[in-house]
């Protein structure tokens, strides 16, 4: 194997992984799985990660890695492009492994919850329902003040790691496009436009997210 091998579905969260790799012009194969969002992937995902999840990225030595915020934080090590190159710089590598942290453990997990809550909780004494519900609604209050937190460190900055975009912010832009835009996040709303309508990253953005996101985040 020569090149990155990126496995993913449309619409997943894959796609931070794909939108980095082309902008730090490093090559890769993308793998799509015929599977849309909300419903299970293959069983024979399992062979690559146990947990059955996307994006899976195999390297160039054949090594295998899953979960968003450890692909970015591995690609920013790799290589120097990813860290300071033309498209990308990771101006405060602190910031970086700060906020790519918490919105892997903050924000993407919560999304997960709103969206597979039978996955997070079980009660006989209760019917499926009305328990997924409630198990929705404490998720989405959770991660929109999660965001709240992500909303006063842009207040003074650009980005969330200074003024150049940085794999943080692509990934950031992705799990608020999944949120929605709110009056009360204004920062993250322009955020998220500026990142869907870079001229490199468009493409990528509209073919994961044009056909199933209510908010159409590029100008027409």
């Amino acid at each position: 194997m020569s090149i990155y091998r990126l496995v993913n579905r449309l619409g997943s969260g894959g796609f931070v992984v794909e939108a980095v790799l082309t902008l730090a012009d490093i090559p890769f194969e993308l793998e799509l799985i015929a599977s849309t969002p909300g419903t299970p992937l293959p069983e024979s995902i399992r062979s690559d990660n146990p947990w059955r999840q996307v994006p899976i990225l195999f390297t160039p030595k054949g090594e295998v890695l899953t979960e968003c915020a450890a692909i970015l934080f591995y690609l920013a090590d790799k290589h120097p492009c990813v860290r300071g190159g033309a498209s990308l710089k990771i101006e405060n590598m602190a910031h970086y492994f700060r906020w790519t942290s918490f919105l892997a453990s903050n924000i993407y997990e919560g999304v997960l919850r709103c969206s597979y809550p039978e996955r997070y909780a079980s009660d006989p004494l209760l019917p499926p329902q009305q328990l997924n519900e409630a198990v929705r609604r404490a998720a989405a209050v959770r991660v929109h003040a999660a965001f709240g937190v992500i909303e006063n460190e842009l207040a003074t900055r650009r980005t969330l790691c200074g003024h150049a975009l940085s794999p943080a912010d692509i990934f950031l832009a992705m799990l608020y496009a999944w949120h929605g835009p709110r009056d009360d996040l204004p920062c993250c709303t322009s955020l998220t436009e500026r990142v869907a309508n870079d001229a490199r990253i468009a493409p990528i953005w509209f073919s994961n997210f044009d056909h199933r996101l209510d908010h159409k985040w590029q100008a027409p």
